[in-house]
C-alpha cells in the first residue's frame, strides 16, 4: 500500500514537476532553467511560499498555478495532491481541475473567433445566428452578442437547469438553453445582472454558426491549436480521479448542465498557452487563434455603469488595481476555485485553480501573492473626505435587495431572495458620510460626483441610478441591487406571515370547533348566510395548507425519483402545485365579498363579523405574499 505524504514532502516533489513545465512550456531546452536565463526574478519562490501557506491555513488538497511574464511563460507548477487522491501529487501539465465560471474564457473567445472571421456581429440580434432556440421578443431592442458578453441581456436570473447531481442527466446544451428560458425584464444594455445563461447562449451560438457541438467547435477552434490536450467540455472525464476504478459519479456530485458558463475541466499546463494567446495578440508557440485587433477588442472595455467604475471587456470583467487595468474572470463550484487574470498592457498574467473546502481562500491566497508581483500597489495617498452632505441625502436612505431576486418572474424568486445574497442597507451620517451595511460588514463613501461615491478606504466605487426622477437602484461595482419597500422586508414579511397565519387558523380550526360546541350545548346555529361565507372563507384557508401539503409531497417524491433534484430541474408537473393556492385565492376573493355584503347588511353578530373579517384578511395577506414571489399559477 502506498503511503501518505504530507503536504510539506507534497509541496516540494509537485514545485520540481513544475519547474519542468515552465522549461517545456516555454521553448527552452530542459537544460536551461529560468534562473539561467534571467527571466524568472523569483517567481517560483513567490508561488511556492504562496502555495505553502495556502495549504498549511486553509482546508485545501492541491493548487495548479501557470504565470506569464511579458508575454512568455514564467512558471506552471502543481502543489499538494490530486483531487480524492492524497497520495497523487498534482502535476501542472496532468492534473485535472474543475474551473466553474473561468470556463467561460474559453467560450467567450470562441465567440470572438466568429466576430474575427466575420461571421458573427457583435452588435446583431442573436436571433439571427441562432437555430436551437429564439431569444423571446419584448418591447425592447434585440438581445446581441455584446450584451450576452458584457452580462446585460436583460434577462432575469434562471437558476433551474444550471446544474445536475448525476452526469446521466446531463442535457445537450440546446436542450439546456431553450427550456426555461429566463424573462426579459429590462431593455438590453441597461443594467449589468450577471448570469450564467448569458454564456450558455453564447455558447449555442457557436454551436449553431460552427454547424457542429460546442464542445466540438472549442475544440477544433482553440484547444487543438493551442495544444490544450487535456482540457474539455466533457461532463465527467475520468482523468478528475486517480485511475484506481473509481468512478467520478462516486466521488462527484454537482456536473455543469451549461457547459459553456461552467463545464470546463483543465491543466495549468493548458491553461498557460491560453493565457499567452491572449497576452501576445493571439499567438501561442506559434499557433494564432485569434488576430491581434480581436484581442484588442475582446480586452477594451464594453461597457460600465460610470466612466470612473470598473466594467466589462468581451466577457471579462476589469478590475482597477492601483494604475494597472487588470481583466479578470473567477470561478467555483463545490470543491473547486480558479482565476484566470490578465494585465494585457504589460503582457502579465495568471491563472489559479485549487480544491478543497476553503478551495476559494487558498486560491486567493497565490493570486495575491501573484498580483503583488505582475501589478503592485503602492500604499498610502489621501483619501477621499465629505466636504458636504450628498447632493440627494434624502432620497438614498433604504433597503436594496439584488436584482436577482427583485427582478425575478418565475418561483425561483423565493429561492434567490432566501439563499442569495444579503440586501444592502443604506443611510448618511451625519458628517455627510454614505454608510452601507450587508450582513457583518460596514462600508462608508463619499460622494465624489452626483450619486458616485468612493470608498474612504480602497479605489471601489459605488453608483445609485436614477429612473425618472427617483433612485432606483444602487450598483456596487457590476453587482445590482435594487430599492424596495418596507413591507418588502423579508424580516417583515415574517412577521407579518406569521400574525396572519394564526388569524386565519382562528377560522379554519376555530369554526367547527364552535360548531361542535353548540351542538353539545344545543346553542342554536348561526345564520345560513355567515355558514356559506365560513365554508368558503374555510376554503381559501385550506388551499395554503393544501400547498404547503402538496409542496412536500412533490419534494418528496421528486427526491425518490431517479432524475434531478426539484431545485436542479423541477419536472413540468411540478408547476401543477401552484394551481392549489391559486384556486384557494379565488375562493378567498369571494370570501372578500360575502364579508362586504355581510357588513353592508349588518347580517350576523357584530362579533361574527369581526372574526369573519380578521381571517379573511389574514389569508388575504397569505395570498398576497405568495403572489409577491410568484407562486401562484398566473
Amino acid at each position: 500500500m502506498p503511503t501518505s505524504l504530507s503536504r510539506r514532502r507534497f509541496l516540494s516533489r509537485s514545485t520540481a514537476v513544475g519547474a519542468g513545465t515552465v522549461v517545456a512550456a516555454s521553448g527552452l531546452s530542459r537544460a536551461e532553467s529560468n534562473a539561467e536565463t534571467g527571466r524568472d526574478d523569483g517567481i517560483e519562490s513567490v508561488v511556492e511560499r504562496a502555495a505553502e501557506r495556502a495549504l498549511s491555513d486553509h482546508d485545501a488538497g492541491g493548487l495548479a498555478v501557470a504565470v506569464v511574464e511579458d508575454g512568455d511563460v514564467a512558471l506552471t507548477g502543481g502543489y499538494g495532491h490530486a483531487f480524492r487522491s492524497e497520495d497523487v501529487p498534482v502535476r501542472a501539465d496532468e492534473t485535472l481541475f474543475r474551473v466553474g465560471s473561468v470556463s467561460k474564457v474559453a467560450t467567450w473567445t470562441a465567440a470572438m473567433q466568429l466576430v474575427d472571421a466575420d461571421r458573427v456581429d457583435a452588435g446583431a440580434s442573436v436571433n439571427d445566428y441562432l437555430d436551437a432556440v429564439t431569444v423571446p421578443r419584448a418591447d425592447y431592442e434585440p438581445v446581441a452578442l455584446e450584451h450576452l458578453a458584457t452580462h446585460t441581456p436583460g434577462f432575469e436570473v434562471r437558476g433551474w437547469g444550471d446544474a445536475v447531481r448525476d452526469p446521466a442527466y446531463v442535457r445537450p446544451l440546446a436542450e439546456s438553453v431553450s427550456t426555461d428560458v429566463p424573462t426579459r425584464v429590462r431593455p438590453p444594455g441597461e443594467l449589468p445582472q450577471y448570469t450564467n445563461y448569458a454564456a450558455a447562449l453564447a455558447g449555442q451560438l457557436v454551436a449553431d454558426v460552427r454547424g457542429r457541438s460546442f464542445g466540438a467547435s472549442v475544440e477544433a477552434t482553440v484547444f487543438d491549436p493551442l495544444g490544450m490536450t487535456n482540457s474539455t467540455f466533457r461532463p465527467a472525464p475520468s482523468g478528475l480521479v486517480p485511475a484506481d476504478g473509481t468512478a467520478v459519479a462516486d466521488v462527484v456530485d454537482f456536473y455543469s448542465d451549461v457547459a459553456p458558463a461552467s463545464g470546463l475541466h483543465t491543466t495549468a499546463g493548458d491553461m498557460v498557452r491560453l493565457l499567452q494567446a491572449h497576452l501576445n495578440g493571439g499567438v501561442a508557440d506559434g499557433e494564432r487563434i485569434l488576430s491581434a485587433d480581436a484581442v484588442a477588442e475582446m480586452h477594451r472595455r464594453w461597457y460600465a455603469p460610470h466612466e470612473r467604475m470598473d466594467g466589462m471587456a468581451f466577457g471579462l470583467f476589469e478590475q482597477s488595481r492601483g494604475d494597472a487595468r487588470l481583466v479578470r474572470h473567477g470561478g467555483s463550484v463545490p470543491s473547486f476555485a480558479a482565476e484566470f487574470s490578465l494585465r494585457p498592457e504589460t503582457g502579465s498574467g495568471l491563472f489559479v485553480v485549487a480544491h478543497g473546502p476553503e478551495a476559494s481562500d487558498a486560491k486567493q491566497e497565490v493570486v495575491d501573492a501573484i498580483l503583488d508581483r505582475i501589478a503592485p500597489v503602492e500604499s498610502g495617498g489621501a483619501r477621499p473626505t465629505p466636504s458636504a452632505m450628498p447632493e440627494r441625502a434624502d432620497e438614498l436612505a433604504g433597503r436594496y435587495r439584488s436584482v436577482n431576486t427583485a427582478d425575478n418572474a418565475t418561483s425561483e424568486k423565493l429561492v434567490f431572495g432566501l439563499l442569495t445574497g444579503q440586501p444592502i442597507d443604506v443611510r448618511v451620517a451625519d458628517d455627510g458620510t454614505l454608510v452601507t451595511e450587508q450582513g457583518d460588514s460596514v462600508d462608508r463613501w463619499v460622494e465624489v460626483e452626483p450619486l458616485l461615491f468612493e470608498h474612504v478606504e480602497t479605489d471601489e466605487m459605488l453608483l445609485f441610478s436614477d429612473d425618472g426622477g427617483e433612485v432606483s437602484h444602487l450598483l456596487r461595482g457590476l453587482s445590482a441591487h435594487e430599492r424596495i419597500g418596507y413591507l418588502e422586508r423579508l424580516s417583515v414579511q415574517g412577521w407579518l406571515a406569521t400574525l396572519a397565519a394564526v388569524t386565519a387558523l382562528t377560522g379554519l380550526v376555530g369554526w367547527p370547533l364552535a360548531r361542535g360546541w353548540r351542538r353539545v350545548r344545543g346553542g342554536g346555529s348561526p345564520p345560513p348566510s355567515a355558514t356559506r361565507a365560513r365554508w368558503v372563507a374555510g376554503a381559501g384557508v385550506g388551499g395554503l395548507v393544501l400547498f404547503v401539503v402538496a409542496t412536500t409531497l412533490a419534494v418528496v417524491a421528486v427526491t425518490t425519483m431517479d432524475r434531478p433534484t426539484l431545485f436542479n430541474r423541477p419536472p413540468e408537473w411540478f408547476e401543477a402545485v401552484f394551481v392549489v393556492p391559486t384556486l384557494g385565492a379565488v375562493a378567498t376573493l369571494v370570501a372578500v365579498g360575502l364579508g362586504a355584503r355581510a357588513w353592508h347588511r349588518s347580517e350576523w353578530s357584530l362579533g361574527a363579523r369581526v372574526h369573519y373579517a380578521l381571517v379573511v384578511a389574514g389569508t388575504v395577506v397569505l395570498y398576497g405574499l405568495l403572489h409577491y414571489w410568484n407562486l401562484l399559477a398566473v
